[in-house]
């Protein structure tokens, strides 16, 4: 009878194991953060063959009441994001318009920008992606 309550106790203490590693898998996912708390700066922007330097030039910053703005490679932009724990829409940005020699950086990031529907968090790291799952900005915080 002992040994039998023994083999019960010893399945019981590895399935408890199993199942709250899988619970912790499951959970680390996406840290969650509050985006307005950082300043962002882009490390890697799909469709784009800039530099680091010049990436890392643009930058986003979340402020008050939806609002965000940044410097998009030429000018400074604005424009509004609503966001929730992973999903966010930007709506249409706008920036100043002064011309340089970085305007096909600047219109990708603002295109990239409002393409983007998901987002994850982790390690520092902020990744924008669109529809299909595809990865469009990723960026760290300033």
């Amino acid at each position: 009878m002992l040994t039998k309550v023994y083999i019960i106790m010893k399945y019981l203490q590895k399935s408890f194991v199993l199942f709250s590693i899988v619970i912790l898998l499951f959970s680390c996912g996406s840290e969650p953060i509050e985006l307005s708390e950082h300043d962002w700066k882009v490390t890697n922007l799909t469709g784009s063959s800039a530099t680091n330097e010049k990436l890392g030039n643009l930058s986003l910053i979340f402020e008050e009441g939806q609002e965000i703005g940044g410097f998009a490679g030429c000018n400074d932009y604005r424009g509004g994001a609503t966001y929730n724990r992973e999903q966010i829409k930007f709506s249409t940005l706008y920036a100043d318009n002064e011309s340089c020699d970085d305007s096909t950086l600047e219109k990708r990031f603002l295109s990239n920008l409002e393409s983007s529907v998901r987002y994850t968090y982790s390690a520092g790291i902020l990744i924008l992606y669109d529809e299909e799952g595809n990865i469009l900005v990723e960026m760290e915080k300033s």
